[in-house]
């Protein structure tokens, strides 16, 4: 039988700093099993993991379990804003992290993992974006569970969480959607009593989401309307039940259980758009109150398409439960308030749908979108908080498509953010050529106001962005609202970095406008080559640059050429030669050329500039083209141009400045 076991940071008294050791990820203190270790991260330096919410000013701990059982580790009652990861085995990190929070309880952390007797997990916790460190202790204690910093070291103020979701019901399908609903259970492991009261805005309210993980993508695939709760029983899922002597209240470590039936209730159920997930505020009586309708009305609907195994063999699916309440959402404990569990796809057909049922267990305080790194090793996977409002999760992901291109792919959560997300965007290197462009949302049902239209995407200004209308255009945009996963992809010629900003957009007014998460992007570093010469303004008034995306190095084998600001439409290739030089209008063209010496064309790469004006070229390092006819050798400096047509205003041609490369 699994036990959770604690791992808590609380504040107390510090004689001495834990170890000097300990601010080194390949010096991590070393600690087994139960126990309370001394800590101050005041002092420490910055390493240079990240994985969630600039994490900084850090320290670490190899940490041995000792047993085969499903772990929780907080810094709940520490007295700085923390940031804690864990990542599997000892050492520096040599991959993403297993799990990684900024804000659970209050403004400290929790993540929960599964280990494994005899296995080391190197644990990091730090402050807030690199911000003053502070004392704590690390507790690690068995027994326990829940939210916060377990039963054992409750969150302050009331904290409900989902501590299981226990039956999944599949009602008739409606032309292709069919509509589920989830139990759930809550929990309350904070230590004050939970408002439970029905007929007034005092109670919760509970969402019900289904996703998709399929190739590499996790994808938000159907949301219900939320159950409005009427009645707390006292039960003991979670922590010792205190009961509260009332169903208006559910008492400090007591659960309440509400089948798929009573969630599932079309009349208690009541519109997303009149709840503020960052304050746990809604208007009652609800929109629809007491209104039913078909089978799939309020629901949450799935379109059967998006279910069918035989188009989406191998995909993984997923059930989550979110409960939004008043003095949950005042007590700052909104960060750990959904959790979810794996959904097995059964017996079922396009017309009418597919039964789906529930396997494995639950995972608590923690939403969907943290599986996708669990499916994904190398997704890496951020907490951005809105000052003064609520927090998104960025996943991001890149992978090798093997022709000199990567795929960049996207997921931005709304898990408790009013003011919502309505702009996403990607830094692009100067040169980058962007494809196969994508969006994906999840569409609002029975009488949201929300608008479905696609958000429309842009290149410019150095990024590729994303947008849906502006608040003042159409405060029913289709922005990034609560309990909501939208994605964003594209192809770049760039390799990546895992350490970039992306930007969101807040859609609603009221303080700053944009949030950076941390994530995978196409890599901007350093320049690689020095460009020299001067090239002749085409028809587009501009001339054409010559840039180099990938890496110097030979052995990398990842050199790409990238020539920009050509005509839109023109055909043109790359040549090289080891001599620089200046040859004006040679054969009657309108630029220079900006080589000299023995040249190689690159004709077996002449490409069409098309509507971006650009093209590009993976350079085999192995053989440079005849008559050179060389390989290109660490230490060989090698020039570039590149050859264009033109209407200027007639048929010409013209070139680009050069670019001179040492090869490393």
């Amino acid at each position: 039988m699994n036990r959770i076991i604690t791992l808590a940071l609380a504040a107390g008294c510090l004689t001495a700093f834990a170890s000097a050791q300990a601010d080194d990820c390949n010096a991590a203190t070393g600690i087994t099993g139960t126990g309370t270790y001394a800590f101050n991260t005041s002092g420490a330096t910055d390493s240079a993991h990240s994985p969630c919410a600039g994490l900084g000013t850090d320290v670490f701990w190899n940490w041995t379990a000792t047993a085969t059982e499903n772990v929780t580790i907080s810094t709940c009652g520490a007295g700085f804003d923390t940031t804690l990861a864990a990542y599997d085995g000892a050492g520096c990190p040599s991959g993403a992290a297993i799990s990684c929070n900024d804000d659970s309880c209050g403004l400290q952390s929790s993540i929960s993992i599964s280990a494994v007797a005899g296995s080391v997990y190197l644990i990091q916790v730090g402050s807030w974006n690199g911000g003053a460190g502070g004392a704590g202790n690390l507790d690690v204690s068995a027994g326990g569970g829940g939210g916060g910093g377990g039963c054992a070291n409750p969150a302050s103020g009331p904290d409900v969480i989902v501590g299981d979701l226990p039956s999944i019901t599949k009602y008739s399908a409606v032309g292709g959607v069919s509509a589920y609903a989830l139990a759930t259970t809550s929990c309350n492991v904070g230590d004050a009593e939970l408002d439970w009261i029905s007929n007034q805005n005092l109670h919760p309210v509970i969402g019900q989401n289904i996703f998709r993980y399929e190739d590499g993508r996790f994808e938000q695939l159907g949301l219900s309307w939320l159950k409005h709760g009427f009645f707390a029983l006292q039960q003991g899922l979670c922590c010792t039940c205190q009961n509260s002597g009332t169903g208006s209240r559910l008492g400090v470590g007591c659960s309440d259980p509400y089948s798929s039936s009573l969630n599932g209730s079309q009349t208690g159920l009541g519109p997303r758009f009149e709840v503020n997930a960052a304050t746990g505020g809604y208007s009652y009586p609800f929109t629809g109150q007491g209104s039913s309708g078909n089978s799939i009305y309020k629901r949450c609907q799935v379109a059967n398409s998006d279910v069918n195994p035989a188009t989406h063999a191998g995909a993984v699916f997923y059930g989550e439960g979110h409960y939004i309440a008043h003095d949950d959402a005042a007590s700052g404990n909104q960060a750990n308030n959904a959790s979810y569990r794996r959904l097995n796809v059964g017996s079922g057909n396009l017309t009418n749908g597919w039964n789906l049922s529930l396997t494995g267990a639950t995972v608590r305080e923690e939403p969907a979108i943290r599986a996708w790194a669990t499916q994904d090793p190398t997704v890496v996977m951020t907490d951005a908080m809105v000052p003064g409002d609520g927090m998104f999760i960025v996943g991001s992901n890149a992978t090798d498509n093997g022709d000199g291109t990567w795929h960049y792919e996207y997921a931005v959560h709304n898990l408790f953010s009013d003011r919502s997300c309505g702009d996403f965007s990607v830094p692009l290197p100067a040169g980058a050529s962007v494809t196969n462009i994508g969006f994906h949302d999840v569409n609002y049902h029975s009488g949201e106001p929300f608008s479905g239209t696609d958000w429309s995407s842009s290149i410019s200004g150095g990024s590729i962005t994303w947008s849906t209308q502006t608040f003042g255009q159409n405060t029913n945009a289709n922005a990034i609202r609560w309990g909501t996963l939208y994605n964003f992809r594209f192809d770049a010629n760039v390799a990546p970095v895992n350490n970039g900003d992306v930007n969101l957009g807040l859609f609603k007014p009221g303080g700053t406008n944009s949030i950076l998460a941390e994530a995978w992007v196409p890599d901007g570093g350093g320049q690689i080559g020095t460009n020299y010469c001067t090239a002749v303004a085409n028809s587009t008034g501009v001339g054409a640059s010559i840039s180099a995306l990938g890496s110097a190095a030979v052995v990398d084998q990842n050199f790409t050429l990238v020539a920009s600001d050509m005509p839109n439409n023109q055909f043109g290739y790359f040549i090289v030669s080891a001599t620089q030089g200046l040859l004006t209008n040679p054969g009657g063209s309108q630029g220079n050329l900006c080589l000299g010496g023995q040249m190689g064309r690159f004709v077996a790469g002449v490409a069409n500039s098309g509507s971006s004006g650009q093209i590009s070229l993976a350079v085999n390092l192995n053989g440079l083209p005849g008559p050179i006819n060389v390989a290109v050798l660490p230490g060989d400096t090698w020039n570039f141009v590149t050859w264009y047509r033109d209407l200027n205003p007639s048929t010409t041609s013209n070139f680009s400045d050069g670019l001179s490369v040492t090869f490393q």
